[in-house]
């Protein structure tokens, strides 16, 4: 099974991306270009997953990714976490 995890550099993608692992899928994840990927370095390093730089707010962009991993699942995980912002 392939999965796409958007928002796979925040605490719950990194997680799940592990648990995943754990069950044998093939694990891509959405990544902003500025992202910090602190919580994914280690599987990244290891080759377990594939990042694509996508903006999900750019239809064009979150499409190719689609393309590009094939997934079975897709689990959206991607969100404005720093509160000031989102609440704007």
């Amino acid at each position: 099974m392939r999965a796409l995890i958007t928002g796979i550099t925040g605490f719950v993608g990194s997680h799940l991306a592990e648990l995943l692992l754990t069950l044998d899928y093939e694990v891509s994840g959405s990544v902003r270009w500025r992202s910090k990927r602190d919580n994914v370095t280690h599987l990244e390093l290891a080759k377990s997953i594939k990042l694509f730089e996508t903006d999900i707010k750019d239809p064009m962009s979150v499409r190719k990714t689609v393309a590009d991993t094939m997934p079975d699942e897709i689990y959206h995980l991607a969100a404005q976490s720093f509160v000031p912002t989102r609440f704007r």
